[in-house]
């Protein structure tokens, strides 16, 4: 990373911290997902059938964890 505009404490010319555009980057995206989710019925279908998926614990095997994902709703 010696090829960046960010100095050594993380600020480019403007001033701004390269942590900020990070915040701008997830912040956009977590705004973006929420208007997904609630407004777009195939991605709020996609989400479910993900945390469907994602819920499935150690005690469970991963044939049905996966059987889960194809069966959700």
């Amino acid at each position: 990373m010696s090829n960046s505009d960010f100095d050594k404490n993380g600020l480019d010319g403007s001033g701004t911290h390269w942590l900020q555009y990070a915040a701008l980057a997830v912040g956009a995206f977590a705004i973006y997902t929420t208007w997904a989710y609630f407004n777009d019925s195939s991605f709020h279908y996609f989400v479910m059938k993900l945390f469907k998926f994602l819920n499935c614990n150690g005690y469970k095997s991963l044939s049905y964890c996966v059987m889960l994902w194809k069966n959700a709703y």
